[in-house]
C-alpha cells in the first residue's frame, strides 16, 4: 500500500491510463514490463508484460506474472536495483545495461531504459529493453578492427623507419665516400696543373666546389631521412638538434627546455615522438606565420609529456578535426599505438599549442 512506501525526493511520476498504456504495449518492438515498486526499495513481481519480452525471454505471459525481474537478470543485481530506484525518485528516468536470462539459460546483453511511472495509483517503473547483443557484436568487431588497422599502422611505420635508416645509411657511407674519393683525385689533377693551365685549373676548383655542394646536400637529406643524432645520443640531443636546423631554415627563433638529465626510451617511442616533433615545426613552418617556437619537454612519473607552442594565426576547430589532415591524423596515430594522445589547441591570432603525452610505462 502507499503508506508503506518509505518517503523519497520529488520526481515526476507519469500517470498511464490503461487505454494508453495498452497502445504503448502494442506499438512496441522492445520488450517491456511493469513491477510495482515495494517497501525498501525493491520490485514486485511483473504486473504487466508485452508480446515482445514473452516472445524474448521464452515465457508465456502467465508464467512472467508470476516471477520478480530478478529471474531474468544475470548475476546478483538485488543492490543494483536498490540503487536504480533510488535514481528513478530523483529524477523519474534512466538507462542502463543488465543481461537478461531467458528461460533455457540463454543471456542477451540488453539496453533499459526505467521510467517512473504510477499504475493503479501505486508507484511502478515502466521498463523498455532493448536487445544490443548484434550492435555490440559489430562494435566489438569494428574495436577489434580499429586495433587490427593500428597494428598495421604501426608495422608500416616501423618498417619505413628501417627503410630510412638504411636509405640514410647508403647514402651517407656510399655517396659520401665515392664523393670524397673524386674529390681527392680532382684536387691531386689540380696540384699537377702547370702555371699556365689556369682555366684548367679554374675548371677543378669550379669541379671541387659542385662536389663539396653535393656532399653537403647528402649529409642534408640523410639527416632529414634518418638524424643519426637520434639513434646515436637519443631523443633530446635529437629534438634540440632539430630545433637548431629548424631555426637556421625558417628563420623562426626555437627555444627549447629539456630535462637536466638524459631519459632513455624505447626506441621506437623515440621515434615516434620526434617525428611529431618534426611534424610539428613543419606546420609551424607551412602555415602559422609565426616568429617564435617554445618547445618544452617534462618526464614525469607517470608520463612523458612534449608542448610545441608557437605565436602563429592560430587553427580552427575545424581544421584541427579535419580527417583529411593526413599531418595531425598522422600524429595521433603515432602517440596512440603506445597509448598516449596528441591534443591541439588553439584560438585565432593567439597561435597553437601541441601536447603529446605518452605514458611512461610504454617507455
Amino acid at each position: 500500500m502507499m503508506q508503506d512506501l518509505p518517503p523519497h525526493p520529488a520526481a515526476p511520476v507519469q500517470s498511464v491510463t490503461n487505454e494508453r498504456y495498452r497502445k504503448l504495449f502494442n506499438k512496441m518492438n522492445d520488450a517491456a514490463f511493469v513491477c510495482y515498486i515495494n517497501f525498501g526499495n525493491t520490485l514486485s513481481n511483473f504486473v504487466e508484460v508485452n508480446d515482445t519480452a514473452c516472445l524474448r525471454f521464452g515465457y508465456s505471459r502467465e508464467e512472467l506474472l508470476e516471477v520478480s525481474p530478478l529471474t531474468i537478470i544475470s548475476g546478483n543485481f538485488e543492490e543494483e536495483i536498490r540503487n536504480i530506484i533510488d535514481k528513478l525518485f530523483a529524477t523519474g528516468e534512466m538507462i542502463f545495461e543488465a543481461i537478461h536470462l531467458t528461460k533455457n539459460g540463454c543471456t542477451i546483453r540488453s539496453e533499459l531504459s526505467a521510467h517512473l511511472i504510477e499504475y493503479n495509483e501505486r508507484p511502478a517503473i515502466l521498463a523498455i529493453s532493448r536487445d544490443v547483443s548484434a550492435r555490440q557484436k559489430i562494435e566489438e568487431k569494428l574495436k577489434q578492427r580499429t586495433e587490427q588497422l593500428r597494428n598495421l599502422a604501426s608495422r608500416l611505420q616501423k618498417v619505413r623507419e628501417e627503410e630510412r635508416t638504411a636509405i640514410s645509411r647508403e647514402i651517407h657511407d656510399e655517396l659520401g665516400s665515392s664523393l670524397t674519393a673524386i674529390k681527392i683525385q680532382a684536387s691531386l689533377i689540380g696540384n699537377k696543373l702547370k702555371s699556365d693551365e689556369r682555366l684548367l685549373a679554374e675548371k677543378i676548383t669550379s669541379v671541387l666546389t659542385i662536389i663539396d655542394r653535393m656532399a653537403e646536400a647528402i649529409h642534408r637529406i640523410s639527416a632529414k631521412l634518418r638524424p643519426g643524432i637520434l639513434d646515436e645520443l637519443g631523443l633530446l640531443p635529437a629534438i634540440e638538434w632539430q630545433c637548431q636546423e629548424f631555426a637556421v631554415q625558417t628563420g623562426i627563433k626555437c627555444s627549447c627546455e629539456m630535462p637536466a638529465e638524459d631519459i632513455i626510451l624505447q626506441r621506437d617511442i623515440s621515434t615516434a615522438v620526434f617525428r611529431i616533433f618534426q611534424e610539428a615545426l613543419t606546420n609551424v613552418a607551412r602555415h602559422a606565420n609565426a616568429n617564435n617556437v617554445d618547445v618544452t619537454l617534462r618526464v614525469e612519473d607517470s608520463r612523458l609529456s612534449l608542448l610545441i607552442r608557437d605565436n602563429g594565426k592560430g587553427i580552427t576547430k575545424t581544421q584541427i578535426n579535419d580527417m583529411q589532415s593526413l599531418g595531425l591524423l598522422g600524429m595521433r596515430e603515432r602517440a596512440m599505438v603506445f597509448g598516449g594522445s596528441v591534443e591541439i589547441k588553439s584560438s585565432m591570432n593567439s597561435g597553437t599549442t601541441v601536447n603529446v603525452e605518452i605514458p611512461r610505462d610504454k617507455c
